[in-house]
């Protein structure tokens, strides 16, 4: 009891430990819940306002891939074409990068594989002569 005078901060009505120790009210726990509502709203705010200042160089780096892209591609020589024609991107693909543009199959691959199926065709119908001469008419 001897020291609990000297104390500045026990006295007084409204102490610290009082203070922590009293239950908050509806009021105060919406007022809590409003201000960091406040708090979260401001930073969202400020963070689309930062990508809106960003937003026109964005645009600009990808306008850039994007003539890059198609100037590389339009100098891509055809090697089926003449000497010097230059072959243009084809334009389906060009502006869906998720995609990958399937090669088209080109007229001597196409003839090629005409040629192989009548081959084949040949070599199946020959299989089948000599299954039979052989199956059907036994030598001995």
């Amino acid at each position: 009891m001897l020291f609990k005078g000297n104390s500045k901060k026990g006295n007084g009505k409204y102490s610290s430990k009082t203070k922590s120790a009293r239950p908050e009210t509806p009021f105060e726990s919406r007022r809590r819940a409003l201000a960091e509502q406040e708090a979260a709203l401001k930073a969202q705010a400020e963070k689309h306002q930062r990508f809106i200042e960003v937003a026109p160089q964005i645009a600009a780096e990808r306008q850039r891939q994007q003539r890059e892209m198609f100037l590389r591609n339009a100098a891509q020589t055809d090697r089926t074409a003449p000497r010097g024609a230059v072959q243009l991107p084809d334009s389906r693909y060009l502006y869906n990068e998720a995609t990958v543009a399937a090669p088209r199959s080109r007229r001597r691959d196409r003839e090629k594989g005409k040629w192989m199926f009548f081959f084949l065709i040949i070599a199946l119908l020959a299989a089948i002569c000599w299954a039979w001469q052989t199956l059907a008419h036994p030598a001995f």
